[in-house]
């Protein structure tokens, strides 16, 4: 930071800032009760235990106890420090942030990995430079042009161009006095037999790959010469920055769209999302790799619980989308499959029938999974053949039997009837016997089921056991925090808590009031600003207990009491202990001196 961030522009930020804006950036919140609730994005679980409070602007999780407010909240999921995790909030909120506030980025605590990060923003504007501004870059500019991505597509994305040169990103890093070891651990560099290190990427488009905060941490080059005899595209290999695992291209562009449209386009490759974001369809992404990995659609159940599938239209592609379809089993999801017509690939599609067109097949052109691979099928077989009509149906029972909705199950056996000109009837016949057959074989097959019960039972809430004490010192806690006249008088009556965590709050508390003048309701959301991590974690805690909105003084006095007492019962319990020591070796003396003590300190508790 060049210079604190004045307090005045804290409170400006919190007080135009809803957390709930914010925080459903990242998870997908819906309704229940007085407040929202969502998959914690800070562990993976399938029951929504993460909460937020609107009227409070906290959240907390009730499985791995998170909490805090909106700064809180930008702080643990991008691992931003208080200063920038304000600017963030306030950037999010379009709020002009002075530029002497300005903060670095240190979302990768490790050195190194900050180096890298560094690195590849370097190496993307120097491919954007040599694109947009050198005759190096003309044949590539000319061949994004020729795909009709104009100036401010290129921009978007931050495309580049690497020129077929074998040293000038590597001589480019040297003259910053980049070490050896780090251009190794890059993935920018390959070397050769020698051990000697040359640029990786040569004569190729390149397109910045971004992490969900818009982090450049990859890169995936294109050739031009789509007849060339290396790969079509060379992606970066995983570094400290880059797991591909757990990357979605476009996801930090995406991320809105996503949540406003209740669905994600998945896409084939890196283009195609370019494509679709030109044609006015920004809610796609592209995999890594060949099929989502958990990790990857445990971020984006966060966002939306609808997958639609939009691949290549030719025969490669069809395949694709079946394989593809066959391993998105993850229940979170609902599924469903864009088909480009004519065997085209999405942007072979958009730059021949217009963004219009591809805009109206992808809102409205969503096939079912089950349509979709009947048709896949049916390409499969000559439905004039019996042979070919009997392996037909087996496979496309095989699907039909596992659909859950009654009317689904009647339109599909229909269509394959139609198909195949039988009656439902005799179909329905076949699909009675498969079910009877999978009902037998249901407890050889239901490990699956036991893991995700499993994983139910981890993650669902856990409410810890709090003793008397306890119990009394969190409700006390609370009262304070929301009544000045309970915090006033457990002050004047020198008050304390047992467990030094509510003693830490109360203490803060009473700091807070006095350095903020405050008289009247704390706000919690600011006050959590005067908090430690751990703290943050309690506070949000008990302000999530379901409280009444009013106390009584009798339930007040019985929580002091109870508190003031504990010390009492504490050594009522020693000297329970003592006399039975004193028994055992037979000091009756002692035992006397034990019981008098007994009985005055019973005394003065049943007082």
């Amino acid at each position: 930071m060049a210079t604190r961030i004045p307090q005045e522009f804290i409170d400006e930020v919190t007080s135009k800032t809803n957390i709930v804006d914010v925080i459903s950036k990242y998870v997908q919140l819906k309704k229940s009760g007085k407040n929202l609730f969502g998959l914690c994005p800070f562990h993976e679980e399938r029951t929504p235990s993460f909460s937020v409070a609107e009227d409070k602007q906290i959240f907390h999780c009730f499985s791995c106890g998170r909490g805090g407010n909106v700064y809180k909240f930008i702080m643990e999921m991008e691992n931003k420090s208080f200063p920038e995790s304000v600017i963030e909030v306030a950037q999010m909120g379009n709020i002009p942030v002075p530029d002497q506030y300005e903060a670095r980025n240190t979302q990768y605590q490790n050195s190194d990995s900050r180096t890298l990060l560094k690195m590849y923003s370097d190496a993307a504007k120097l491919y954007s430079h040599i694109l947009t501004k050198t005759e190096n870059g003309t044949p590539a500019l000319k061949y994004l042009k020729n795909r009709d991505l104009s100036d401010d597509l290129i921009q978007t994305f931050g495309i580049g161009y690497a020129p077929n040169n074998n040293n000038l990103l590597l001589q480019f890093f040297k003259d910053r006095e980049i070490t050896e070891d780090v251009l190794r651990k890059s993935g920018l560099f390959a070397e050769n037999q020698e051990g000697e290190l040359f640029d990786r990427f040569r004569d190729r488009v390149m397109i910045p790959i971004t992490d969900e905060s818009g982090n450049i941490i990859a890169f995936s080059g294109r050739v031009l010469d789509k007849n060339a005899s290396t790969a079509k595209y060379l992606n970066s290999p995983e570094t400290e920055i880059f797991n591909k695992g757990k990357t979605l291209f476009n996801l930090n562009n995406a991320k809105k769209e996503i949540r406003e449209k209740g669905n994600v386009i998945l896409f084939e490759g890196f283009m195609d999302v370019i494509s679709a974001y030109k044609a006015g369809v920004t809610n796609g992404v592209a995999s890594m790799g060949t099929s989502l990995t958990d990790d990857q659609l445990y971020v984006l159940s966060r966002l939306t619980d609808k997958i639609n599938v939009c691949y290549d239209g030719d025969d490669p592609g069809v395949e694709a989308t079946y394989r593809a379809l066959t391993q998105l089993t993850d229940d979170r999801f609902t599924y469903g499959v864009i088909s480009i017509p004519d065997k085209k690939d999405p942007d072979e599609y958009i730059r021949s029938e217009g963004a219009q067109k591809f805009q109206n097949l992808a809102n409205g052109g969503v096939q079912t999974p089950i349509s979709f691979i009947l048709n896949y099928f049916k390409r499969n077989y000559n439905l004039n053949n019996e042979h070919d009509q009997l392996e037909f149906l087996n496979q496309s029972l095989q699907e039909i039997v596992k659909l859950q909705s009654p009317v689904e199950v009647d339109m599909y056996v229909g269509k394959v009837a139609d198909e195949m000109g039988v009656s439902k009837e005799s179909i329905n016949k076949e699909l009675d016997s498969l079910r009877r057959q999978m009902e037998i074989q249901k407890p050889a097959n239901n490990y699956k089921n036991v893991q995700k019960k499993a994983l139910e039972k981890v993650t669902s809430t856990v409410k810890p056991k709090y003793d008397r004490l306890e119990k009394s010192e969190r409700y006390l806690l609370y009262w304070a925090i929301n009544f000045p006249e309970i915090r006033v008088n457990l002050k004047g009556d020198g008050f304390s808590f047992v467990h030094q965590d509510y003693q830490r709050i109360f203490d803060s508390l009473l700091a807070y009031v006095e350095e903020e003048d405050i008289d009247e309701d704390v706000n919690i959301s600011e006050f959590m600003n005067f908090l430690s991590d751990e703290d943050k974690n309690l506070l949000a805690e008990l302000e999530m207990m379901n409280m009444p909105e009013e106390y009584n003084d009798q339930e007040i006095d019985d929580y002091m009491r109870n508190i003031k007492n504990s010390g009492l019962e504490s050594q009522l319990g020693d000297i329970n202990q003592q006399l039975k020591k004193a028994a055992l070796v037979g000091d009756n003396k002692l035992q006397l001196e034990l019981a008098q003590k007994l009985i005055n300190l019973r005394r003065i508790l049943s007082n």
